[in-house]
């Protein structure tokens, strides 16, 4: 993901390669949505969850089956890991020869998983064709350059980024599968020569950003495929001119398979942010209204029953909260 670190003064959204995001898994059992994303503010109801501890270092992504891949300690290594469910040991996926580290960052319904090998920023893309294979860097690095595989869809097409040790160079790529070269997908504009492939959808849409060259200032892009020139999602205009996604891993992703997409649109000195949804990538911006005094933060994920999860700050951004909510459309406004 991020290959240079992108820190907000007020909002602390961090913009990190492959952003590696929690320590256990939250399974919820049970109980309604939260608050909703552009309702009236509801009661909040009784929510019941049971958290199960997966061990050191983080879980990164869970599939629709309940498989779980992310990063833990294997004796004094850290390694790429694997577990069957929530109460299975962690299987250790291993890494490439000459390396200590690695880290997984998806899984397909077909068990394929993505992540890399190596330490940022000198990463390398990695490929396990299941749980049980043995690591392979997936082809076609330029010299030079490094990077990582962030998510892969459901047929095995993966988009990842490669970036140079100094981060003068910072692209998006897409893997049509594992065995093929890779392809750098169009630049926003000349004016924003780095780029971001984050999640690939079923339909092979691919969602990310484009930067300019100090990364400060950073619009969500979308590319209908990846040989298509990249659109950039609208602001919803005002004071909030900039726009990204949250680099959250997990079941579902900031953009679902129907082309929805969420993020969070901000100003141009970071001091405020807000939640944004895009019905489609040419739809205008709708700034998603938040509980009470939460007002920034963004919109992390989006479901394809219109389910979205973020996080939410108060507006000196000295506390946070994790909201859940839904879409629901309404006539005439989207």
């Amino acid at each position: 993901m991020k290959g240079k670190i992108k820190i907000m003064n007020k909002p602390k959204i961090v913009r990190l390669t492959f952003a590696l995001a929690s320590l256990f898994a939250v399974t919820l059992a049970s109980g309604p949505s939260m608050q909703s994303a552009v309702d009236e503010p509801q009661a909040s109801p009784q929510l019941r969850y049971t958290v199960i501890d997966l061990g050191p270092r983080v879980a990164n992504a869970i599939g629709e089956s309940g498989r779980i891949v992310g990063t833990t300690l294997f004796g004094a290594e850290i390694h790429a890991a694997y577990w069957d469910n929530s109460q299975s040991p962690p299987i250790d996926l291993g890494t490439l020869p000459g390396f200590t580290q690695s880290f997984a960052a998806d899984i397909n319904p077909r068990r394929e998983i993505v992540g890399a090998a190596g330490f940022f920023p000198t990463f390398r893309p990695l490929f396990w064709a299941s749980s049980q294979s043995a690591p392979v860097e997936l082809p076609g690095v330029p010299v030079g350059l490094f990077g990582g595989a962030g998510h892969i869809n459901p047929v095995g097409q993966i988009v990842g980024t490669f970036n140079s040790e100094d981060f003068s160079v910072q692209r998006a790529v897409f893997w049509p599968n594992s065995n093929a070269a890779p392809i750098f997908l169009p630049e926003l504009s000349n004016e924003l020569p780095h780029s971001l492939g984050a999640v690939i959808n079923a339909s092979g849409n691919i969602i990310g950003d484009g930067c300019d060259a100090d990364f400060v200032e950073c619009h969500a892009a979308f590319w209908a495929s990846s040989t298509s020139t990249p659109v950039a999602l609208a602001s919803p205009g005002g004071q909030f001119i900039y726009t990204d996604i949250l680099l959250s891993g997990g079941v579902s992703s900031p953009m679902n398979n129907a082309g929805s997409i969420v993020g969070y649109a901000y100003n141009a000195d970071f001091s405020e942010s807000r939640a944004v949804f895009w019905a489609r990538s040419t739809s205008p911006a709708v700034i998603l209204s938040t509980a009470g005094e939460f007002i920034n933060g963004g919109a992390g994920a989006i479901s394809d029953k219109g389910q979205i999860v973020g996080e939410a700050y108060n507006s000196d951004f000295s506390d946070l909260h994790a909201l859940c909510g839904r879409v629901l459309p309404v006539r005439g406004s989207i």
